[in-house]
């Protein structure tokens, strides 16, 4: 059997689908239909996937013309993860005997299979929709241990060597970045003081700040409230399989609501996140390493919204400094990374 999956467009869904993909992949020859920067993400999860890469920035009619040179592989059946209109049209692009997906408003012109979602679906977390896409073709055997791509020594070393940290030195990453939107940013100057805690208790520790290029203004607002080249400013220096690299012998994360969150969960890496807008009971990492500190100052949490409704931030202002670093200091003591 040959199973097609259109993949899904963020770092951290990514990451959450993958129990449904290598249930997928232990039983069938498994296909991913991905936009290029994530082909490393499926590259670090350790299976066994055949990656096309579709540049999804050039146009819909230029997207539709690259996905349907996969007609070629004769594919059994595509399952659609994501629930857009514009991933079913190309899911029926790819020539597939069959196509499955989840029920929306105008998919049923492009699925074979509509599947209707469970009612309480916001109560289920979404690893577990990827899955019941995969029941769908008859797999009901799911893991949700993860068996990553392991690093060599020298890579770890260079890598290390890149970001301008002691590859032999323990170190603590902070990521203080969310693409999502505001409202899911703790405030920098907690990041700061939270930084401030680990070096007065544990100063043997480096402290690297990692984010997108594009949230420096972020990583430069916590290194004002620090003293000078007392952390090891990242930001923009790390592919993703270098990131993961770090994170695979990181003591510990600390970050918002994030791709870099989820990316953790593949080793295990002791996770401590504030969480303000973020319903975890849907999102949250798949790491058994991972504590997230939620405060209980906002009536509306979670409100899932890119920005603060209220205009007050409460959740996220709410949540101390002393609270995370409490908890991060806890998780350490029954944990550590692969």
């Amino acid at each position: 059997m040959k199973i097609l999956i259109i993949g899904l467009n963020w770092l951290g869904d990514v990451i959450m689908s993958l129990p449904a993909i290598a249930a997928v992949s232990k039983k069938a020859e498994t296909h991913i239909v991905t936009r290029p920067h994530l082909k490393e993400v499926y590259d670090l999860s350790g299976l066994s996937l055949h990656i096309h890469c579709v540049q999804s920035k050039k146009g819909l009619f230029k997207t539709i013309k690259e996905t349907r040179k996969l007609r070629v592989l004769n594919a059994d059946c595509v399952l659609v993860f994501p629930d857009s209109l514009r991933a079913a049209m190309l899911s029926k692009m790819c020539g597939a005997k069959h196509t499955i997906g989840y029920k929306s408003q105008f998919r049923n012109i492009f699925l074979d299979n509509n599947v209707v979602k469970p009612e309480n679906y916001k109560e289920i977390h979404e690893s577990k929709l990827y899955c019941g896409l995969a029941k769908e073709i008859g797999i009901t055997d799911f893991d949700y241990t993860f068996n990553p791509t392991k690093f060599e020594k020298d890579f770890f070393e260079k890598t290390c060597e890149k970001v301008g940290i002691l590859p032999q030195k323990p170190y603590v990453i902070i990521a203080p970045g969310a693409a999502f939107g505001a409202a899911k940013r703790w405030q920098p100057e907690k990041f700061a003081e939270v930084a401030r805690l680990i070096q007065k208790h544990e100063p043997e520790k480096q402290i690297i700040i990692t984010a997108g290029k594009n949230e420096e203004a972020i990583a430069d607002e916590i290194s004002k409230h620090l003293p000078e080249n007392s952390i090891v400013n990242a930001v923009g220096k790390t592919s993703i399989t270098e990131l993961g690299c770090l994170l695979s012998q990181c003591s510990l994360l600390l970050a918002n609501d994030s791709g870099t969150m989820h990316l953790a969960a593949l080793y295990k890496t002791p996770t401590v996140v504030p969480v303000g807008p973020t319903d975890m009971t849907r999102t949250g990492a798949l790491n058994i390493n991972f504590r997230p500190v939620i405060s209980d100052a906002c009536e509306k949490i979670p409100c899932r919204q890119r920005v603060c409704p209220l205009k007050t931030h409460t959740c996220m202002q709410s949540i101390s400094a002393s609270d995370v670093y409490k908890v991060s200091a806890e998780l350490r003591k029954i944990s550590k990374p692969l």
